[in-house]
C-alpha cells in the first residue's frame, strides 16, 4: 500500500504528516512539519516532500480550517506532487454531527471523530481533547456520531493574549514539556503565568471531561466509560496529568489518511467493476 501524505491547514499552522500505512490505524508513523509564519507554503511542502522517506510513492490528501490558505496552496500546488484528494467540507467525512448546526462543525473536529473510531472497541465512546491554537473537548459515540463539546483558548494563544494585552507581562514558552505540575504559589512572574496557564487549562479540561462523562450516561448509557484520547501540540503535556488518557499524535492527519485510503479502495472497486 502506498503511503499517504496528509496536509492539514490550521488557523495558525500547517502540518504535513506522512502516514506509512493507514491500515495500521491512527497510531501509525507520522512526521509533522510546522510552518513558520511568512514562509512560502508550497515551497515548504515541496522541501518536506523531497525529504520524506517515501517521496514520489505517496498519494496526497489535504483539508484545512483556513479555506483561503488551503486554496492558495492548491493554486500553487507543486508539480512534483500527485494531485491531492481535497476535503472541502464536513459532508465528505463519514461522521454524523448530532448538533444544532452540523454544517458549522470544524473539519478538524470531524476528522478527529472519524480517526478516533479506529482506536475504540466496538460500541465504545470517546472524549477527544485536541490542544492546539484552541483546545477542543468533544464527545463521540459509536457510528461515529459527533455530539458536540467545548472550545477554549489553547496554551499558546492564552500566553500570547497575556503578553499582547498587558503592559508588562512577558511572553512565556508553553511549548516546553512539563513533567511535573507547576508549583503554586509562583514566586516570580514567569512561574505565576505558567502555573495559571497550565493549571487553568488542565482544570478546565478535567471539568469538561467530567461533564461529558455525565452527559454520556444520558445520551448513550450502553457505551459505558468513554475512552479519553488526547492530541495536538499541547496534548502531550496534558496526557501525563490525565488518568487513563491515550495520546494520539496528529489525530486529524490520520483521519485524512484514512479518508484517502478509503477513497483509493472505492476507486479500485469501481475500476474492477468496469473491467468486467
Amino acid at each position: 500500500m502506498k503511503a499517504v501524505a496528509a496536509i492539514d491547514i490550521g488557523n495558525t499552522r500547517a502540518k504535513f504528516g506522512l502516514i506509512s500505512d493507514p491500515a495500521l490505524g491512527p497510531v501509525g508513523h507520522v512526521t509533522a512539519t510546522v510552518l513558520e509564519q511568512g514562509q512560502s507554503l508550497p515551497d515548504q511542502l515541496l522541501a518536506w516532500w523531497h525529504n520524506s522517506a517515501v517521496g514520489r510513492a505517496c498519494s496526497c490528501v489535504i483539508a484545512g480550517s483556513d479555506p483561503d490558505c488551503r486554496d492558495q496552496l492548491l493554486q500553487h500546488w507543486p508539480a512534483a506532487l500527485p494531485k491531492p484528494l481535497v476535503i472541502r467540507s464536513g459532508a465528505q467525512i463519514p461522521v454524523t454531527a448530532d448538533v444544532d448546526y452540523p454544517s458549522k462543525v470544524g473539519i478538524d473536529r470531524l476528522l478527529n471523530a472519524y480517526a478516533a473510531q479506529f482506536l475504540l472497541a466496538p460500541n465504545q465512546a470517546a472524549i477527544i481533547v485536541d490542544s492546539g491554537t484552541a483546545t477542543t473537548v468533544d464527545l463521540v459515540t459509536p457510528g461515529p456520531v459527533f455530539r458536540g463539546g467545548s472550545i477554549l483558548p489553547g496554551l499558546r494563544l492564552s500566553a500570547r493574549a497575556l503578553h499582547d494585552y498587558t503592559a508588562r507581562l512577558p511572553l512565556v514558552d508553553v511549548d516546553e514539556s512539563l513533567v511535573q505540575l507547576p508549583s503554586v504559589p509562583g514566586r516570580n512572574t514567569e512561574d505565576a503565568i505558567m502555573a495559571g496557564l497550565f493549571l487553568g487549562q488542565l482544570g478546565a479540561v478535567r471539568e469538561i471531561v467530567t461533564g461529558l462523562q455525565n452527559a454520556l450516561r444520558d445520551i448513550a448509557p450502553q457505551c459505558g466509560l468513554p475512552r479519553l484520547i488526547i492530541s495536538g501540540g499541547g496534548g502531550r503535556q496534558l496526557t501525563s496529568h490525565l488518568p487513563d488518557a491515550h495520546y494520539a499524535d496528529s489525530l486529524a492527519l490520520h483521519g485524512l489518511a484514512w479518508l484517502a485510503h478509503q477513497q483509493g479502495a472505492a476507486d479500485r472497486h469501481v475500476c474492477e467493476i468496469s473491467s468486467h
